[in-house]
């Protein structure tokens, strides 16, 4: 029969697909390096979990130690009674936790005034007077992980990385702790020396200008704390205090014009949070 030949066994040309596409030869061979690439993939993906096997977790970076503080603040006690201390740390992912055991050593500058047991953070008062309590903390960094490059040889992946280790650092946190006669149930501020009158208000010019407050406990002006309270500003847009130092604590400085209210704390052997009066501090 004449015409067109309806098949041949030398046809190179497919009919493949579930959308009815015609490849020729050359279209074929296009298909099989396509089908090609799933299996490289597959291929890529098993190196790489061999590859980051060796980083203990891969690409995943673990939070590492950012800053410390002690908690509480600051803290006044009597001669004889204790105070519980705890190290609190912020991990580079925002989260907090308590820090202890033997990665926290502690230390006091002072311990005819005041000691601490290390490792634990217990304190105890001596004799009267202040004494700053330092927590050291020794902080593993984790590696930041592994950098893998892969490149592609005659359809097979080659894969090369490096990997970082861990490091140690050390993280310092300090508070000052006030010990007196007896232990501390109020206290009084003001901006006078030596005085135990409770002030309510007070008055400093813009800056550059600044204002020493005092702190006395249990209305008794030889219980002088003011270097271990803690100092607060409600507006320190207005002016700031300064707080948590080994000495010139409760400095009010000038920022600007307005009122903020300054107020001090400490923390006694029994665990209570101790407020003072508050001073409305007016900046003119």
């Amino acid at each position: 029969m004449s015409g067109v030949e309806m098949g041949s066994a030398r046809t190179e040309n497919s009919f493949v697909g579930n959308r009815g596409e015609f490849f020729s030869g050359a279209g074929e061979r296009r298909l099989k390096r396509v089908r090609q690439r799933p299996v490289l993939t597959v291929a890529v993906a098993l190196f790489l979990s061999v590859f980051l096997a060796g980083c203990g977790g891969g690409f995943f970076i673990h939070p590492s130690l950012s800053t410390t503080y002690i908690n509480p603040a600051s803290a006044t006690i009597a001669a004889s009674n204790k105070v519980q201390l705890a190290v609190h740390g912020i991990y580079s992912d925002g989260s907090q936790q308590t820090v202890n055991g033997d990665s926290v050593s502690w230390s006091s500058s002072d311990p005819t005034i005041a000691t601490v047991s290390s490792p634990g953070g217990l304190v105890t008062g001596a004799s009267a007077g202040t004494a700053t309590i330092t927590a050291t903390t020794t902080a593993t960094v984790q590696g930041t992980g592994c950098q893998v490059v892969v490149t592609i040889s005659n359809g097979s992946p080659i894969l090369s990385k490096t990997c970082y280790g861990t490091s140690t650092e050390t993280l310092t946190a300090t508070i000052n702790v006030n010990v007196t006669a007896s232990d501390v149930n109020r206290t009084v501020i003001n901006t006078i020396q030596g005085s135990t009158v409770s002030q309510s208000t007070a008055t400093t010019s813009e800056a550059p200008a600044t204002l020493q407050f005092y702190a006395y406990a249990n209305g008794d002006a030889s219980n002088d704390v003011t270097q271990s309270v803690t100092w607060t500003s409600s507006n320190p847009s207005v002016a700031t205090i300064s707080s948590g130092q080994p000495n010139g604590n409760g400095v009010a400085s000038s920022v600007a014009a307005g009122a903020t209210n300054i107020t001090a704390t400490t923390t006694n052997s029994a665990g209570h949070v101790v407020n003072s009066q508050t001073i409305v501090l007016t900046v003119q």
